[in-house]
């Protein structure tokens, strides 16, 4: 088997909140072989981006913390790293496409240019004008020499995010890391921004991480899926077996939640109550408070991420093979 290009082992961190650490992961698990898509699910505060941010240690260390587990990229303990290893990674091994491109942008300076600095700093002898307009146009962006000299508010949502995935593939990098690629845009671009990603992914050979609240886009792009739920990964398998026959009762409620053209008119399922702030985790299983299979042992015992098949894996003593969505 070829070596992962991302191995996490057993991640905890935290972070420094003025005087006090409030754990914001405790036990990520994550595979990552080259060339493949893994999702990261869940709601909003069950750890994602956090786990994206540390496989290139992209929180400052005077913040984040880690307590135990190891991040291995490209074979490479990044927590082993100096800041020249560290630069190392950044770009050239693993870019990112950030949430909200408006906001990640540079405002004052245009997105030729910026995407020109992403060149200079990873692949100097491609660093031309001539190399920017060609991303600007492999991304699908219409006049390609003219937008390279606008500025982010004179492009549409969907082309200020177009902008931000050339300036991530520009250095040619092994791993992207897709957080949210698709928020805030219409079904349309949504629809054009992933076939852009799928045919690139097949073009350069990269893996993908794709962080997502959207399960339809989850089973349209991924290989396999891991599921977050208060800083933990409560099911991970093959996206196919997952998405089919989810084994956890949060996977479970994630699938019912999702609207289906064709049903039963009504109201929507929703999972009751919110995913626990970090620090205020409860005892026991961290579902248990809003999961509808609980029983008593569920407020009292912790359970372990075990081995469900060859591939699948879920925390919960009473998981199976699986139930069918």
């Amino acid at each position: 088997m070829p070596m992962p290009l991302v191995e996490i082992d057993h991640l905890q961190l935290e972070l420094a909140v003025e005087s006090a650490r409030i754990r914001v992961l405790d036990g990520v698990d994550l595979r990552l072989e080259p060339g493949r898509v893994q999702a990261l699910v869940g709601e909003s505060g069950s750890g994602k981006s956090i786990t994206a941010l540390t496989l290139t240690r992209l929180l400052p260390d005077s913040l984040a913390h880690r307590v135990g587990g190891t991040v291995r990229v490209d074979g490479k303990d990044v927590f082993a790293l100096d800041h020249r290893g560290l630069q190392g990674i950044r770009g050239s091994v693993v870019s990112y496409i950030f949430q909200e491109p408006a906001s990640a942008l540079n405002p004052v300076l245009r997105v030729g240019d910026q995407i020109l600095e992403s060149l200079r700093l990873h692949r100097p002898d491609e660093a031309t004008q001539a190399e920017v307009v060609r991303w600007l146009a492999r991304v699908g962006i219409p006049s390609p020499e003219v937008r390279a000299r606008q500025y982010p508010h004179e492009l549409s949502g969907g082309m200020q995010q177009r902008v931000m995935i050339a300036m991530a593939l520009a250095p040619r990098p092994r791993l992207l890391v897709a957080d949210e690629p698709t928020t805030a845009l219409d079904v349309t671009i949504q629809a054009q921004i992933l076939d852009l990603l799928r045919e690139l992914r097949a073009e350069l050979g990269m893996a993908i991480l794709l962080i997502t609240h959207n399960l339809g886009l989850v089973a349209d792009l991924a290989d396999e899926v891991s599921v977050l739920y208060a800083g933990q990964v409560v099911e991970s398998g093959p996206v196919t077996d997952v998405l089919r026959r989810p084994a956890h009762p949060y996977t479970q409620a994630l699938l019912a939640s999702v609207p289906r053209l064709g049903g039963v008119a009504g109201p929507l399922n929703t999972i009751p109550g919110m995913v626990p702030p970090a620090g205020q985790w409860p005892p026991g299983c961290r579902f248990h408070p809003r999961c509808a299979e609980a029983v008593d042992a569920c407020a009292r015992d912790v359970p372990q991420l075990r081995d469900l098949t060859a591939l699948r894996r879920a925390r919960c003593p009473f998981a199976g093979e699986g139930a069918s969505a």
